[in-house]
């Protein structure tokens, strides 16, 4: 290698390093009056899964606070705790649905076949024999079921005027019908509840059929309420965001106190214990390369970890090639989509599209910039990357690069390090980052034992819809230092 070129070698970052935070140093006030105005809309959504599981919100998840879901804060927190609510009753609640995430592995699964998305247990998630034509699972936590299958307008007619047929008794079935969607909701004369739903989608009636004893109605309406065409973002905290930050604060309080006795005031700011800055950790992006939570990322990404997390979920190193900066990850959640790649190599100055969780202590969610392939090689005509032009940070390591038609082309891994390159040469360089090409990074997945899906190129995506199926498979990916 040249003077030179050697010297420009030096003062190329060539891995993006992990994004690792400043420790919090803000002082979090617990008591608080509770307010979502300032929420992101992943953590609105959030707690809206949250209310649901605690059986006092049951209306579909969406982005906004709606006056239901502020109605079921109130009414959780006043019969919970005997209180108006607040940060501290905010942070409870999110801490709940983390431990149950944490113990089931409850996560927005995309259904390919049906269109849909809706809220599953990967980790407690039994398969049962099939009815008919529905694919069945268990919920190993309780008397939840679940029935999918895609149904001719005269069957879905069917199932639903049987569902209806079911009604105990005494009670009405609730009933919504519309061009494109149909939904029953009845109390069978068993006690058992079950709720079917139907959304026409691509010629068909993709159909959804929940049922659960009384005493799981709580767990029977969170999934119910999270059922919705098309892909769903992570079921996550914004990492860095207010609900992050009050949870942490409230931690070691949380440790310690159950319920707050039901005539007991709300701690104020005094009587707190003083929030604990929590550990700074190292974060990345990878995507889902296998059905059952295989990922890849990249391996500096994972690189000296005690603990390694994908979108929540406890993960392992599986293996990695500190050649190629490639890792593999086994999630202990499923899936909730694949990515496919694209079966021929992309073709400079082609449009591409990098998606990650860059800053993530800042920027707090999904990312996605667009560029083209602006060399077919990498740094000194290496081949096993390429140089593109879509503005990457530190935290877009491991996560995919999209061509035109939603395939996947390579694995962000590189910038180049522009403070360096100008106090040298008196110039900036502009947009110059790496990405290991898909076809290395497939033989990488072949030499463990996983075969990548693949996809002749086809035509381009409209970039809306290409960053939305993307971002399925897209995961945030945490690394707890040594």
């Amino acid at each position: 290698m040249t003077g030179p070129l050697r010297t420009l070698f030096v003062l190329l970052l060539l891995a993006l390093p992990p994004w690792r935070p400043a420790l919090a140093q803000e002082t979090v006030d617990l008591a608080a009056p509770f307010t979502a105005e300032d929420l992101s809309i992943q953590d609105r959504r959030f707690l809206q899964v949250a209310l649901a599981f605690e059986g006092t919100f049951d209306a579909p998840v969406t982005p906004d606070w709606t006056p239901g879901a502020e109605a079921a804060m109130h009414g959780f927190v006043r019969t919970a705790y005997g209180a108006a609510p607040s940060a501290l009753h905010m942070a409870a609640l999110a801490q709940d649905l983390t431990d149950r995430i944490a113990r089931d592995g409850w996560t927005w699964r995309h259904l390919d076949t049906l269109g849909l998305s809706l809220l599953f247990p990967a980790k407690t998630a039994d398969p049962a024999p099939p009815e008919g034509a529905f694919t069945v699972w268990d919920h190993g936590g309780s008397s939840l079921r679940y029935r999918f299958a895609t149904l001719s307008r005269v069957e879905a007619q069917a199932l639903h005027r049987d569902t209806v047929a079911l009604q105990a008794e005494g009670g009405t079935a609730i009933r919504t019908r519309d061009a494109s969607l149909a939904v029953t909701r009845i109390t069978g004369a068993d006690g058992t509840l079950r709720h079917v739903r139907s959304d026409y989608i691509d010629g068909a009636w993709s159909t959804v059929v929940l049922s659960a004893e009384a005493s799981d109605r709580a767990l029977l309406g969170a999934v119910a309420a999270s059922i919705a065409p098309g892909l769903a973002a992570p079921l996550a905290v914004t990492r860095g965001g207010r609900l992050d930050r009050t949870r942490t604060a409230a931690a070691p309080l949380l440790a310690t106190l159950d319920r707050l006795p039901q005539d007991a005031p709300t701690p104020n700011e005094a009587t707190l214990p003083h929030p604990l800055p929590p550990r700074a950790a190292s974060t990345g992006s990878g995507f889902y390369v296998s059905a059952e939570g295989h990922v890849l990322t990249n391996a500096h990404v994972t690189d000296d970890c005690t603990t390694i997390r994908v979108d929540g979920l406890p993960a392992r190193l599986l293996a990695e090639a500190t050649d190629s900066d490639l890792a593999l990850l086994l999630s202990d959640g499923l899936a909730p989509a694949v990515a496919t790649f694209s079966e021929a190599p992309a073709r400079l100055n082609s449009d591409v599209t990098a998606l990650g969780y860059p800053l993530s202590h800042i920027l707090g969610g999904m990312n996605v910039t667009r560029g083209a392939v602006s060399a077919s090689t990498g740094l000194s005509g290496d081949r096993a990357t390429m140089q593109i032009t879509a503005p990457v940070q530190p935290g877009n390591s491991g996560g995919p690069l999209i061509g035109a038609d939603g395939s996947v082309v390579g694995v962000v891994v590189a910038k180049l390090d522009a403070l360096s390159i100008a106090d040298q040469l008196r110039d900036i360089p502009q947009n110059v980052n790496f990405a290991v090409r898909a076809e290395v990074a497939a033989r990488f997945l072949a030499a463990q034992g996983i075969s990548p899906r693949h996809a002749a190129p086809h035509a381009a995506l409209p970039p809306e819809d290409l960053a939305q199926r993307a971002a399925a498979f897209t995961a945030f990916v945490e690394c707890d230092p040594r």
